[in-house]
């Protein structure tokens, strides 16, 4: 079964494209983390602080429990923004040195005639390993 790829990943190889594949999916989880405790955090901090009235029949721990929620939030929330980064630093790094290599390659470069990709002149095809 083939995965959908990324519109984003079209042309990369299959290793950078597994890479950014499971950081995206790291940071959607992450996300998903933050979501889930930011809901939890706030609705414990709403009941613990503007229930102040009841404040001495409140256990200390739930305004601990609050506090922890609302701080893995902010970790999961951190993380999660930093793995979406890092897969948009990823693709940059990789069109910057498809640049450099075309243009320290000009002229050397042709086409393979298995493949039709352009290979780096020498024996092989870089791509699909025909004599060249």
């Amino acid at each position: 079964m083939t995965q959908k790829v990324h519109p984003h990943d079209v042309g990369l190889p299959e290793t950078v494209v597994r890479k950014r594949r499971r950081s995206r999916r790291l940071a959607y989880v992450m996300l998903a983390i933050a979501g889930v405790t930011a809901v939890v955090g706030w609705s414990l901090f709403r009941t613990s602080i503007f229930n102040s009235i009841h404040i001495q029949d409140q256990p200390a721990s739930l305004a601990i429990f609050a506090w922890a929620f609302l701080i893995i939030s902010s970790a999961a929330l951190v993380i999660g923004l930093w793995y979406l980064l890092l897969t948009q630093v990823e693709r940059l790094a990789r069109m910057v040195d498809a640049a450099e290599l075309d243009e320290s390659l000009a002229g050397k470069v042709r086409e393979c005639p298995a493949c039709h990709s352009r290979g780096v002149e020498g024996n092989f095809c870089s791509h699909c390993g025909a004599k060249l």
